[in-house]
């Protein structure tokens, strides 16, 4: 099974490289930007992220060819990529609640702290 933080990097990395492709424009990417991509594109295919592999393979190839479509292939992964890490997201949280359910400890509390049911007025 695949540790969750180095999804987690993955994912942070492959975000801040969409950011830079965005700032820079993909038309001022060179070989060192293809390298990191094709080793994030590796890096997904390795966590199982098939999907997100494969819309990084498509903003390779736009950098490659000096396609049109690389803007469309970079907000098509920007897209893939959050709801990525929603589903991420989602499967870490109940994996945490199926255990702490299957352990027996009871539910986290509903911020019954920040809730005063007491009707005294001593306060006043």
């Amino acid at each position: 099974m695949i540790d969750t933080t180095e999804v987690i990097q993955t994912i942070e990395h492959l975000q801040r490289t969409f950011e830079d492709l965005a700032l820079r424009g993909l038309r001022a990417s060179g070989a060192n930007e293809i390298t990191t991509l094709t080793n994030i594109k590796e890096e997904c295919e390795r966590i199982g992220a098939y999907h997100l592999a494969e819309r990084v393979g498509a903003i390779i190839d736009a950098i490659k060819t000096n396609s049109r479509s690389g803007a469309d292939a970079l907000m098509r992964a920007q897209s893939s990529l959050r709801v990525f890490e929603r589903i991420l997201t989602l499967e870490t949280a109940q994996q945490l609640l199926s255990s702490a359910i299957g352990n027996g400890e009871p539910a986290p509390d509903d911020d019954d702290d920040l809730i005063d049911d007491d009707d005294d007025d001593d306060d006043v």
